[in-house]
């Protein structure tokens, strides 16, 4: 009885190792997993809400942890880059503008949007630059303009013009 009870128990050890080792790996794993998932989701509400100037709210997040209850709330700031950008949408249609996930409060959503057209902001910024003279063509003056209401070259401010976009005063922001 002996010799069969320390059989039994061997077997069950091994049985237990063989499940036991690669469960607790997988396990590891897994929640590896679920903190990179959770660091590029913070990462995310990080930068959206830098790019478009807004304030966090955190009080649910700090008790809860989960990065899902964060609340990105808009600023005066955010509602003028989105005027700048929908304007800018309107007259240049290869730029893509929200509108649904600006009226559902999707800032996450909002923002993917806004990084995802910024090629198509300097390319289009390109294009207005062709017809420049006596300056300096930049890439990025469309970019400028959305994120910051910015205005670094009259060939810019002259298409804002013909398109009836009102430029900012610049010298407010000198």
């Amino acid at each position: 009885m002996n010799r069969k009870w320390k059989i039994l128990m061997a077997l069950v050890v091994f049985i237990i190792l063989c499940v036991g080792i690669p469960f607790y790996f997988w396990y590891k794993a897994q929640q590896e997993k679920d903190a990179e998932a959770k660091y590029a989701l913070l990462e995310e509400y990080n930068y959206a809400g830098g790019t478009l100037h807004m304030e966090a709210n955190t009080s649910e997040y700090d008790q809860t942890g989960d990065p899902n209850d964060i609340e990105l709330m808009p600023t005066d700031l955010t509602y003028e880059l989105l005027q700048r950008w929908e304007l800018i949408a309107e007259v240049i249609p290869t730029i893509d503008y929200p509108e649904d996930a600006v009226e559902e409060g999707d800032w996450l959503k909002v923002y993917n949007t806004l990084a995802n057209n910024r090629f198509d902001m300097e390319e289009a910024s390109e294009k207005l630059a062709e017809g420049a003279t006596n300056e300096t063509p930049e890439s990025m003056v469309i970019n400028s303009y959305i994120y910051k209401g910015m205005i670094r070259r009259n060939y810019f401010r002259e298409f804002l013009e013909e398109n009836g976009i009102e430029a900012p005063d610049q010298r407010r922001l000198e």
